[in-house]
């Protein structure tokens, strides 16, 4: 069987659920060829009386499954009604709700007021299977029945990194990753508990920001600047950056139809790299099961600064998550079923036309 993947744009996302899967399919299954192509090749026309161009046709490349991440335009409507219409199964990969982007996040302008969101769930009806991160995403994007979860996981090479509890630190670094751009509320949650973490632990610890700042000072109301480390867009070199420099990361994520959509991914990487975590009670966070829930902000100040304080305890409870990452959340075959039921599901509707 032969797939193909149109990833979209964004580098997190590219990485877990398109090429990290691309890699591990074509490791574990040599009967399946897997393909990335960054842009579908197709061929464009004016038709009679219309002001925009339409897709006349589109290049499937000799596959069996092409794979649309994200789609969010016409004209990827009409490459999936085209590719369909050559026997060619399609995939709609989704991994967030994307008519629920907050107000005040960089991309709510285009995804909800702009009405860009539609295509998605456009593309969704009509695929042979629309693959998800999590649940609540399913019953979004595939009240059809033809839909799949496929949780977020990491590489081995990761998750077999040295892990940040065999280091010794000094100073405990408090660390928390993401823009204040995309992530307009959820540091908020913590009202001041990080502040009162800090203050307990003042000399043994430092809060640190993998990203960009923003006003993240006024939003945590902290006494003083966080350190901040400039973005890092490689995947890899993320994870293991974040790996050296967080003893303890923080994942407070604000109660709303688009967080509790969202993938446990956060967290994960943190186990994954033997970062203890204090996260919010999110559904997905709570069905990973992984770091410490915090829901008040006493909550967060009491787990952040025990994890400061009591450098043994976080050591074992950082290493026992990673043991589960190990055990249960690596990248694996689950991509490689639901290419074959959406191969199988486009087969049976042919055969229904016919």
């Amino acid at each position: 069987m032969n797939v193909l993947l149109a990833p979209s744009v964004f580098t997190g996302s590219q990485d877990y659920r398109m090429a990290e899967p691309a890699r591990a399919v074509q490791e574990a299954d040599p009967g399946i060829a897997v393909t990335v192509t960054h842009g579908l090749v197709t061929r464009m026309i004016q038709r009679p009386g219309d002001t925009e161009l339409s897709v006349a046709s589109v290049d499937g490349r000799g596959a069996d499954v092409v794979v649309l991440q994200l789609p969010k335009t016409e004209a990827m409507l009409q490459c999936l009604r085209l590719l369909q219409a050559q026997g060619i199964a399609v995939v709609v990969e989704v991994d967030d709700l994307l008519s629920a982007v907050p107000y005040g996040h960089s991309g709510h302008d285009a995804l909800v007021r702009g009405g860009v969101h539609r295509y998605a769930v456009a593309c969704a009806r009509e695929a042979d299977l629309v693959t998800v991160s999590t649940p609540a995403l399913l019953k979004k994007y595939a009240p059809h029945g033809r839909g799949a979860v496929v949780p977020n996981a990491v590489p081995r090479r990761i998750a077999e990194l040295p892990p940040a509890y065999e280091r010794d630190s000094e100073t405990v670094t408090i660390g928390w990753t993401g823009s204040v751009a995309t992530h307009p509320y959820d540091l908020q949650v913590m009202e001041s508990g990080l502040q009162q973490a800090l203050d307990r632990s003042r000399g043994q610890s430092r809060f640190m920001i993998l990203g960009e700042e923003c006003d993240a000072r006024d939003r945590l109301r902290l006494s003083e600047d966080p350190v901040v480390v400039p973005w890092v867009r490689d995947v890899d070199e993320y994870v293991t950056t974040l790996g050296e420099l967080f003893d303890i990361g923080l994942a407070p994520l604000r109660e709303d139809r688009f967080n509790t959509c969202k993938s446990w991914l956060k967290v994960l990487e943190y186990a994954a790299r033997g970062v203890y975590a204090v996260r919010s009670p999110t559904v997905e966070y709570e069905r990973l099961a992984l770091g410490r829930s915090a829901r008040r902000p006493r909550d967060w100040a009491a787990l952040i600064a025990a994890g400061v304080q009591k450098a043994d305890q976080r050591r074992e409870i950082a290493a026992a998550d990673r043991e589960r990452v190990l055990a249960g959340h690596l990248v694996e075959q689950r991509w490689a079923d639901a290419w074959r039921l959406a191969r199988e599901n486009r087969s049976r509707t042919q055969r229904i036309v016919a």
